[in-house]
């Protein structure tokens, strides 16, 4: 059998960062990226000879990275890196921590505990020079890559050193990696001179060639978008940009280039020609472009993986097309596998191609963005990377070549005579027109192109200015600027993307001696963010796609969970969900009708949150892979397949099976709409009060596409109470009450006093009841007559392990434990410390690590407010032994504003990044650790201070932004009222007040209120003041009631 052929090509591109006039860089990427990835991607062919690859080198990133090598230009990032860390201005200080403290949730920040530590602390922590000092090393040591770190000694050592940097050891770090940016051009010039790689440009600025030469372009595939009101129409400026690219191609790197990866691979009629008069041999763009260009006749193993040829203006040029499937498991799914597993499934993936193949010549192509994923991958991608060339280099039955050596040996290609107007994402130019600050932004770019044309033609003589003119409008053609203001990607430095955009537009006029209109001083971003999802706000009962009702529903924004990488395909543009006392409802937005979805094989999957079948008869294959289950969030019991036809479409629910990837088939029927579903509750296995999480899948020929959202779910809730299950009041249970406080020990609010009271009235209802808290420097050993049970306790804290002792003391009957680490509690005070993060989550490690040591494993933990949430957390996902399978969980929310809200570094600490963040798809959670957020959804049981409170915290005016989450887990929510001890204060016998009261006899307390206001008169008149009709029983008694600790 013929071996297949496999062209690989690995797009690097970077918009113009800099301000020609002041020779300023404003963003770092160029810079950061060559140290990270640049010279990292063409350097690790060196050690597998028999593999080749295809890079495609924009020219704006090539003409950057030549910049940079000649030190000629300012970097702004990097200037006030360099800058000692004393002589930063209180400004510089805060850009520093506002541009340089990257997410925590970065592999990057988290190979280091220094850097971790300074990107976990809260924006309004206190930082000093040596912490400055520290982020400006690690800002830049982060993006080196780490096998360069590994084997430079300077990096090594200075990654050894990780904290404490000084002067010198910035001035280290920068010189090598601008050695690094100097031999990132020449590798490429090595690759292509040995003949492993070949190299190709894109247009020079990297502009939507379509747009460019026609923005009505957009309707090819989107016939209802919204264009610009300024007609845009510039062919001349396509053409230029492809003149420059390739002139400078050819002057960087010694040859003319044969292929163009046209910018967003966004090819259309229009294109062809540009290509035919730039004499290019080929152009790539993407399957589905392919797939709308032959117009519903696609057969995807017979047309993908064979070049085509398009011919239109006296020229011929060969197309190929790339494999999106291959291409994003690359981007987007590997991330999550061992890295020999998944080079093993991607080379599986390639022989099954082959196995299609036959006596044909195929060419499958993977193409993808070379930098942008690497991110996602441990080290940066190198074990990925070496385990697939590795298997590449050996094989015989896969050969990696390169497009035009293909297109040399296998001339012979399939003539196509009609070309989508599209581009990689979705097949259309969407990302790129058609929001409103879009089309504002392209507005601007017409009207000071036309500005500039009447200018050039008008001032002849001011050629030199207008050609630097013109040059600021070539770079504001490019797409990224378009890709930020589209409403579906949030760099996090959008203000910063406006202002450079509308700054090089201000050049053009700058440049020809003329005022810029006061339009380009004001942001085109005016908006506030568009919410990525909304939350169901009733229940609601649709009966078509267009019931008004669905304006109640919950909906997700496809897109807006995506960056500077993105893979919505296209498919789903919202969704809509809700649901009544019986069902749930979905509505899905598609640019697309059920006909084009047949007839490419796609279909929708709705996974419901649930237990699956542990084993069983299956009829069904799943579209995720075992490896993609872990970023839904959660286990998904049943499946919903949404089957679309022409006409209609086919419903199906199915039982989930493990390992997670097939499912048996138990009910379906059909639908008139396809993208409007109803789905019974019992059908999924929900009942009453039951909360569960779902996401939508989108697959074509049973590989999954696409995730929406693409982390985490849509939360919902069956309308309802939930059985209650009643427990004997005879049964006795082994409680253990974790807590930060208890009185008399530790104490600084009401919490302490209801530990203790608690705890000694389940006591006397015959519980086994024993607490435990952290030993504080407060709690003192002789005083309180403590002694250790267990000592040398290794407790995990991160990577590492502390040693604790546990200390036994009494409260009455009472045994109290307590944490003793005195690295972490031996301070002067309880809280309000800047690594409060590190202090809780190792007492929930040390409440949870002591059990065994006791010999005491209770039938139910009960924490206390934010300190000790992470024990449900804990429980449910770490300790899975036997021992610890059986334990319950009730959580008591006394201050629901403490939440104990941390960067993502709480849950490295706390071992919990194998499962990342809750991801409930609730706004304002997802992103951050909320140890209390975690306490609700994983204790068995959640209460609070009264019934009415309980109520009062599910709404939006009392709920401190955790109202959703207490709404979908109200089932296992109660209120419990709060009772006073009679050991501290018993009406009955207390000498304080007036009169003698209780329960069958309260008249007394009538006559204490009484008293009690003649005494407040009497205070006041002796201050000089008129108390309001003193002694009147109607007048009012005011009075603060509260605690020292800091919310209060």
């Amino acid at each position: 059998m013929k071996p297949l052929h496999v062209a690989f090509i690995w797009h690097m591109h970077q918009p113009y960062y800099k301000d020609d006039l002041t020779s300023t860089y404003l963003l770092p990427w160029v810079r950061l990226r060559s140290a990270k990835d640049y010279y990292k991607m063409p350097a690790l062919l060196d050690g597998y000879p028999n593999v080749r690859a295809t890079f495609n080198l924009v020219p704006s990133l090539l003409a950057q990275i030549e910049d940079y090598g000649k030190e000629e230009s300012v970097d702004l990032f990097l200037n006030l890196s360099k800058r000692a860390a004393g002589d930063l201005s209180a400004e510089e200080r805060d850009f520093v921590l506002r541009w340089m403290r990257e997410s925590p949730r970065a592999l990057r920040v988290q190979q280091s505990p220094r850097y971790l530590e300074l990107a976990s602390r809260s924006p309004d922590a206190q930082y000093t020079t040596a912490d400055i000092r520290d982020l400006q090393v690690w800002f830049n040591l982060a993006w080196c890559d780490p096998v360069w770190v590994e084997n430079d000694r300077r990096l090594a050592e200075l990654k050894r050193k990780d904290r404490d940097f000084n002067e010198e050891d910035k001035g280290i770090l920068f010189e090598a990696q601008l050695e690094r940016i100097r031999s990132v051009i020449p590798k490429y010039r090595e690759l292509a001179d040995r003949g492993q790689a070949e190299l190709t440009f894109s247009p020079y600025y990297h502009p939507i060639l379509p747009l460019i030469c026609h923005v009505d372009s957009a309707r090819s595939a989107n016939p209802q978008i919204q264009l610009p009101e300024r007609h845009f129409s510039h062919r001349e400026d396509a053409e230029r940009q492809i003149e420059l690219g390739t002139g400078l191609f050819e002057r960087m790197l010694g040859r003319k280039p044969k292929g163009m990866w046209p910018s967003e691979m966004a090819v259309g009629e229009a294109v062809i020609g540009l290509a035919e008069k730039a004499k290019l041999d080929w152009m790539i763009s993407d399957e589905e472009v392919l797939a709308r260009s032959l117009e519903g006749q696609f057969n995807r193993d017979e047309h993908l993986y064979q070049p085509k040829r398009v011919a239109r203006e006296g020229g011929t040029v060969s197309m190929v097309f790339r494999d999106s499937q291959l291409s994003n498991v690359i981007g987007f799914d590997y991330q999550r596998m061992s890295s020999i597993d998944a080079a093993r499934d991607l080379i599986a993936r390639l022989r099954r191609i082959r196995d299609i193949q036959g006596d044909r010549e195929f060419l499958a192509v993977i193409a993808l963005d070379g930098e942008n994923a690497w991110e996602f991958y441990p080290r940066d991608g190198h074990d990925f990377l070496n385990a697939l060339y590795t298997e590449l280099d050996s094989s015989s039955d896969i050969v990696t070549t390169t497009v035009s050596d293909f297109l040399a040996q296998y001339p012979s290609q399939q003539l196509l005579h009609h070309l989508h107007t599209g581009s990689w994402i979705g097949a259309s130019l969407d990302t790129w027109i058609g929001d409103p600050e879009h089309n504002v932004a392209w507005d601007l770019l017409a009207e000071t192109r036309d500005w500039l044309d009447a200018q050039s033609q008008q001032r002849p003589k001011e050629s030199q200015s207008a050609a630097l003119a013109w040059r600021e409008i070539l770079i504001t053609e490019g797409s990224d600027w378009f890709w930020w203001f589209s409403r579906k990607h949030d760099s996090g430095m959008d203000p910063i993307w406006d202002n450079q955009f509308r700054l090089h537009l201000r050049n053009v006029y700058k440049l020809m001696g003329a005022r810029a209109p006061a339009r380009l001083f004001q942001p085109i971003i005016k908006r506030a963010p568009t919410p990525e999802r909304g939350v169901p706000a009733a229940l609601i009962s649709p009966q078509t796609r267009q019931d008004p009702v669905w304006a109640q529903a919950g909906y997700y924004l496809v897109g807006s969970g995506f960056g500077a990488l993105h893979r919505p395909a296209g498919v789903v543009e919202r969704v809509y969900y809700g649901y009544d006392e019986s069902k749930m409802y979905f509505r899905i937005d598609s640019p697309r009708s059920g006909h084009e979805l047949e007839s490419q094989k796609i279909e929708l999957w709705l996974y419901c949150a649930g237990a699956p079948a542990l084993d069983g008869d299956s009829d069904m294959e799943l579209p995720l892979p075992k490896t993609a289950i872990a970023e839904l969030g959660f286990e998904p019991a049943y499946v919903v397949r949404i089957t679309p036809r022409a006409q209609g479409g086919k419903v199906t629910v199915a039982k989930v099976v493990e390992p997670l990837t097939r499912a048996t088939s138990e009910t379906s029927w059909d639908v008139e709409d396809p993208f409007s579903v109803a789905v019974p509750f019992p059908q999924v296995g929900k009942r009453p009060g039951d909360a569960f999480e779902v996401a939508l899948i989108v697959s074509r020929e049973g590989r999954d596409m696409e995730v929406v959202p693409p982390s985490g779910a849509l939360g919902l809730r069956v309308p309802g109470q939930a059985a209650q299950i009643e427990v004997p009041h005879s049964e006795h249970l082994k409680v253990l009450v974790a807590t930060a406080e208890l009185a008399p020990f530790a104490k600084l609010g009401g919490v302490s006093d209801v530990a203790a009271s608690l705890s000694k009235e389940l006591r006397r209802l015959g519980h086994d009841v024993r607490v435990v808290l952290p030993r504080y420097r407060q709690v003192d050993i002789g005083r309180y007559g403590l002694r250790p049970v267990v000592t040398d306790l290794q407790v995990p804290l991160g990577g590492d392990k502390l040693a604790a002792t546990i200390f036994e003391g009494r409260l009455g009957e009472i045994v109290v434990y307590f944490v003793d680490c005195p690295q972490l509690y031996d301070r002067d005070g309880m809280f309000g410390f800047g690594d409060d993060d590190a202090r809780s989550v190792y007492f929930c490690r040390a409440v949870l690590e002591m059990l065994p040591a006791l010999e005491f494993f209770p039938d139910v933990i009960h924490v206390h407010d934010w300190y000790g949430a992470l024990i449900p957390n804990l429980l449910d996902r770490v300790y899975d032994g036997d021992a610890y399978t059986d334990i319950a969980t009730a959580l008591t929310i006394h201050n629901l504003s403490a939440q104990g809200i941390f960067g993502f570094g709480a849950i490295v600490l706390a071992g919990l990044q194998e499962w990342g963040l809750i991801k409930l798809g609730i706004p304002g959670l997802d992103n951050v650790v909320n140890v209390l957020g975690r306490g609700i959804h994983f204790a068995d049981v959640v209460n609070t201070v009264s019934e009415r409170y309980a109520k009062e915290i599910q709404t939006p005016e009392y709920g401190e932004s955790l109202d959703e989450l207490l709404r979908r887990n109200t089932q296992k929510l109660h209120g419990i009222l709060n009772g006073i001890d009679y050991d501290i204060f018993d009406p009955q016998r207390d000498p304080n007040i007036t009169h003698h009261y209780s329960a069958d006899a309260p008249q007394g307390k009538m006559l204490c209120r009484a008293a009690l206001r003649t005494e407040l008169g009497a205070l006041l008149r002796r201050q000089g003041l008129r108390p309001h009709r003193a002694g009147d029983a109607g007048a009012p008694a005011a009075g603060p009631a509260g605690g020292r600790d800091r919310h209060r």
